[in-house]
């Protein structure tokens, strides 16, 4: 019976609802009604800036990334996004964090998370850093050096490249088996809420 019953959970993980990121896609990629920016200066003025938080804290606003927010479009798939900005020091060492939430609190079997492209631009809409990456695609700590005084930027988007791929693969236990534990992949979505601080290490 328990063979059984864990094959149909394995099942159940492999297969989910894998085509509802990417249905979800092609329904925003379709929306006539959002603004899309096609650079960083169009994305920069299109949205409102929400100052970035200064350090973690300890309980971290959790920022929504949702089908209301402008559009991306700069080298990739159309992707929703939001801007951050933070004051900095020409030569300021700076760490920019962002963290990825799993959607519905990480319940069900078909767990799905977006996937963030970040970028680090001026005032002028001119690109200090793109791509910025970290030990995983969901987890991002990069360090930069400020090339002048003033107001930076940081665009947080949907990375659309392949909607309902999994992005991550983490080990979810099995109720009822504490030590047993299954691989369950963590698939692209165009929706989701991030966590985002910078952080100065030289004070």
């Amino acid at each position: 019976m328990f063979k059984h019953l864990f094959s149909a959970v394995l099942f159940l993980l492999a297969t989910g609802c894998t085509n509802s990121p990417s249905t979800a896609h092609q329904e925003q990629s379709n929306s006539p009604v959002l603004g899309v920016a096609h650079s960083f200066e169009q994305a920069v003025q299109q949205a409102h800036s929400t100052p970035l938080p200064i350090n973690r804290g300890l309980f971290p606003e959790r920022w929504a990334i949702g089908a209301t927010d402008p559009r991306l479009d700069v080298g990739q798939s159309l992707g929703h996004y939001r801007v951050f900005d933070f004051q900095l020091r020409k030569g300021q060492t700076y760490v920019i964090n962002v963290i990825s939430m799993c959607n519905n609190l990480c319940f069900g079997f078909s767990k799905t998370i977006l996937k963030p492209r970040l970028a680090v631009v001026d005032t002028q809409g001119n690109v200090v850093a793109d791509h910025l990456a970290g030990q995983n695609p969901l987890t991002v700590e990069w360090t930069g050096v400020a090339p002048a005084d003033g107001k930076y930027f940081l665009v947080v988007a949907a990375d659309n490249q392949t909607p309902g791929a999994t992005v991550l693969t983490v080990n979810a236990p099995v109720p009822g088996h504490t030590a047993m534990t299954v691989p369950v992949g963590m698939a692209s979505a165009p929706y989701g809420k991030v966590i985002a601080y910078v952080e100065f290490p030289d004070g």
